[in-house]
């Protein structure tokens, strides 16, 4: 039988072993929630820094604001179910932007080369894409584009067509930028092949 001296040792020893594990938990959980808020703020900042605006404020420029519009989408499958066409392109031209003085509106047209159609007839290999925003020079006025357009870029976009021209569907939402080949990004971060485009057309 154990006299009281040893079973206080033990009892000691017990509470250090104890403390220790308690301690190592406490260490592993806070490693482990750094890592989850960096990859959490990494899948939120690399779409918000892809989709960032085109134009920078320039000095001496008036800006004009766009119409009220939503900066995400809740669900960006809702592309898939309100464009008409879906197409892989690639930006080929930028024209110059236009100011609509009488309506205080600035577009941009866009030449896209079609290099995939997964949704729609287009039978041609360009089309013009026409964006809200730009920068006008002559009357120094500006607006942020809708989309992130640079040439030689491909996009996945979802368009609805008016008198041969095409729009970017849900306020401008309807571009995915090529983050890689044939996989493409949304603004919240979602990765989609060119299998997942077509499954989820198929879901429509």
């Amino acid at each position: 039988m154990k006299d009281n001296r040893e079973f206080l040792e033990g009892v000691y020893k017990k509470a250090e072993k104890l403390e220790r594990e308690r301690v190592e938990k406490s260490r592993i959980y806070k490693k482990y929630a750094k890592i989850s808020s960096m990859a959490a703020a990494v899948v939120i900042i690399v779409p918000l820094l892809l989709f960032k605006g085109q134009i920078s404020v320039p000095k001496d420029y008036t800006e004009i604001p766009q119409i009220a519009r939503r900066f995400t989408i809740d669900d960006p499958m809702t592309n898939f179910y309100d464009a008409d066409y879906i197409i892989i392109g690639e930006t080929k031209k930028i024209d110059k932007s236009q100011y609509i003085k009488e309506n205080n509106y600035i577009y941009t047209d866009i030449t896209i080369s079609v290099d995939q159609v997964f949704l729609g007839d287009i039978h041609k290999d360009e089309i013009v894409l026409r964006v809200r925003g730009g920068k006008v020079e002559k009357e120094k006025v500006f607006s942020q584009m809708e989309g992130e357009f640079k040439k030689g870029k491909k996009s996945l976009l979802f368009l609805q067509e008016e008198e041969g021209l095409y729009y970017l569907v849900n306020d401008g939402e309807g571009q995915f930028l090529e983050v890689e080949k044939d996989v493409f990004i949304d603004k919240q971060g979602n990765k989609y092949s060119t299998d997942e485009i077509k499954d989820n057309i198929d879901r429509r």
